[in-house]
């Protein structure tokens, strides 16, 4: 018989919140659904708990690995999986009861390549401080019905858990993780919106992200302070790029590359916290994984065409510069001014451009000369 859902859930030292999560997916309001339990080497009490659901529940398919990570965790469970469509769980959150149903009802009676649907954050460490920006990028800010234009696939945001996908899509495409490297997530949705048509989103809280100091999505994007997991962006935009080119996918999707590459590495600099070592070493990066082959004369003439030249160049003066420009338009100040009045967020958006037309003054004579 042939299933509706796969469900896949790394597990990695997770014994405290695991029960939960596994008996949210035993739950479910439809039945038709397996979960793939890939026990990547844990060493507290998660692979007993997970020898003891496989044993009592046929739903329950469980994999072991040496540790290895998520990446490959979750391509042997899409490797094995039997569903129709694919959907993912974190070990230590938990699916609201419907939420399977009505992700398979949306994607089905809307006839889209994926559906996403909203979350509850819950904090269980009282003293983690989730900031704004954090909360903001796991909620759900797309809904209803949209064809999947460059905008769409730019806003779409990386985390697994809130999205359905066609299997047939995953297969079609040779789309996975890449691994031994963190940000593998934002490189599989990548492969995915470039390979799909549509999409649908449902405002509809059916997925329950825990926020905790030491979760690998708060170590990777929120408290990333060591290289490795600042760096790693450049390998997961390097693994997209390369699966562009494999599925003859690239044409009609240079924009969003270079601007989602343009926009990590902007994130990776402001990250750097004007540590001049690590810019150096962080631009040296660059060049050595990815950017310094590419050939940008394939790329749109753009603001950010010139601003990988400037990685190229190793141009750190100019990123100096941008490091302080980013710096002091996301201060939380300018954040609360934003929010009290209209007026003022106008008149800062016309400095904004000044600013801005500064740091990219070169590359308008350029433009003016190529015209000539």
């Amino acid at each position: 018989m042939s299933l509706d859902i796969s469900i896949i859930v790394p597990v990695y030292n997770c014994d405290k919140y695991l029960k939960k999560s596994i008996d949210s997916l035993l739950n479910q309001t439809i039945s038709n659904i397996e979960i793939i339990c890939i026990d990547d080497g844990s060493t507290d009490e998660s692979s007993n708990i997970l020898k003891d659901y496989a044993n009592k529940h046929s739903h329950i398919v469980l994999l072991s690995q040496e540790n290895k990570g998520p990446a490959i965790a979750r391509n042997r469970g899409i490797a094995i999986a039997r569903g129709e469509y694919i959907m993912f769980c974190d070990s230590d959150d938990w699916y609201e009861p419907a939420m399977c149903e009505k992700m398979l009802e949306t994607i089905r009676l809307k006839n889209v390549d994926i559906v996403m649907c909203n979350c509850n954050i819950v904090k269980y460490d009282v003293s983690y401080d989730a900031r704004d920006d954090d909360i903001s990028y796991h909620k759900l800010n797309i809904f209803g019905y949209h064809s999947l234009n460059f905008d769409l696939k730019y806003k779409v945001n990386s985390v697994l858990w809130n999205k359905i996908f066609k299997k047939s899509i995953i297969d079609k495409f040779n789309i996975d993780f890449p691994s031994g490297h963190y940000h593998d997530d934002m490189a599989f949705i990548l492969q995915y919106l470039c390979s799909s048509k549509n999409l649908y989103g449902i405002d509809c809280n059916l997925y329950n992200y825990v926020f905790r100091s030491n979760s690998i999505m708060h170590q990777t994007y929120f408290t990333a302070n060591h290289e490795k997991k600042l760096f790693d962006v450049i390998d997961a935009m390097k693994y997209f790029y390369f699966k562009l080119l494999e599925t003859n996918n690239l044409v009609g999707h240079e924009k969003l590359f270079m601007s989602k590459l343009v926009s990590m590495t902007q994130w990776v600099i402001l990250k750097c916290n004007n540590n001049e070592e690590k810019m150096v070493n962080f631009l040296n990066y660059c060049n050595d994984k990815l950017i310094f082959d590419l050939d940008l004369n394939i790329f749109p003439e753009s603001d950010e065409r010139y601003y990988l030249n400037m990685a190229k160049d190793k141009n750190y003066d100019f990123f100096k510069r941008l490091y302080h420009f980013e710096k002091e338009n996301n201060t939380p100040h300018l954040k609360q001014i934003d929010k009290r009045t209209k007026v003022i967020k106008v008149i800062f958006g016309k400095i904004l451009v000044i600013i801005r037309s500064y740091l990219f003054f070169p590359y308008y004579i350029y433009r003016i000369y190529k015209k000539l």
